[in-house]
């Protein structure tokens, strides 16, 4: 299509199709416009061009302090899990050998002493005939001689055989001391018995049985203690809560009953205490680990008057049958 124009005066205007862009011709600056400034314009397409750059660069190095930690953490655990699966020392019957083996560390909540090779000393200690050699396995008691300790330690195998077999119980925290505990279990005949051997730490700082707790020592025999009429004993037994409340100690509001068992007796005997007592304080405390079987060391005193059985928890000496150097009923 042609398009027509004419001026006012009547010229002619150059005539165009439809469709044809304007000839306007250079178009001036206007006064007084600056140029576009095409050097910021380079500055931000260089910036943009080295952003990735630096961006890799952090990256990498992350990557790399990353991988340090790591190879650091696996030798770590490669030390640690190469002493944890070390096979123990080599034992040998002679005393010498265990000069170092049972030697307690500055911290005694960290005892030098595996489970293997606390089993392998009860082993040999129960094992051994000669008087001799059995202060350096067991802790002896008051007054006790290593001849006397041995006969207790035959007696004890004639009446309930050898060793079958053991097994490790793990630490324990009684009287603010570490105990290490193994089972012992024999056999004779088909009837199997168990004792516990508690190690702790001798003067000179080894680590040895304790004998008057792996004996359950009572003074005087539990037996006697059952049949008595009156008077004072120490005994070593196993502790849970009971509700025998009867004669002189039948107000419950009063009195607090303790059941007492002993592996060496067949009866139960009831210890009584005054409710908020130390006494009753302390055989709470007791009770309320999460032990399996609760022990406990006692004084108890037998009344005349009262019905049998029955005793009087003057004491608690220890939390388990490892006597400390203070009674245990004296922090409460």
């Amino acid at each position: 299509m042609i398009i027509k124009r004419h001026t006012a005066g009547g010229e002619k205007i150059k005539q165009r199709k439809f469709g044809d862009a304007p000839a306007i011709g250079e178009v001036p600056r206007a006064s007084g416009e600056k140029p576009p400034n095409r050097t910021r314009r380079s500055s931000r397409t260089s910036q943009k061009k080295r952003l990735p750059r630096r961006f890799f660069a952090w990256s990498a190095l992350a990557c790399f302090i990353g991988i340090c930690i790591l190879i650091v953490a696996l030798v770590r655990y490669s030390r640690n899990d190469d002493e944890q699966s070390a096979p123990p020392e080599n034992l040998s019957e002679t005393p010498g050998d265990f000069d170092l083996l049972l030697k307690e560390k500055e911290n005694t909540y960290l005892p030098d002493l595996k489970s293997d090779q606390a089993i392998k000393i009860v082993t040999l200690a129960l094992a051994n005939r000669d008087p001799g050699l059995i202060q350096d396995f067991f802790i002896l008691g008051k007054g006790e001689s290593p001849e006397q300790a041995m006969k207790e330690l035959i007696r004890i195998r004639e009446a309930e055989g050898e060793v079958s077999s053991t097994e490790w119980l793990g630490l324990n925290f009684p009287n603010g001391s570490t105990v290490l505990q193994v089972m012992v279990y024999t056999s004779i005949e088909g009837n199997e018995k168990a004792r516990v051997a508690q190690f702790a730490a001798g003067s000179d700082g080894k680590w040895r049985i304790d004998l008057d707790a792996y004996l359950r020592k009572c003074i005087p025999p539990i037996a006697e203690v059952v049949s008595s009429k009156s008077g004072t004993s120490l005994v070593r037994v196993f502790v849970a809560e009971d509700s025998f409340y009867h004669g002189m100690y039948y107000n419950e509001t009063e009195w607090k009953v303790f059941a007492l068992a002993s592996p060496d007796i067949t009866d139960l005997l009831y210890g009584y205490v005054k409710r908020g007592s130390s006494q009753d304080k302390a055989l709470r405390r007791i009770i309320d680990t999460d032990e399996t079987v609760h022990r406990a060391a006692l004084n108890l005193m037998k009344r005349p008057d009262s019905g049998p059985r029955q005793f009087e928890i003057s004491r608690v000496v220890a939390e388990n049958w490892i006597i400390g150097k203070k009674h245990f009923d004296a922090s409460f």
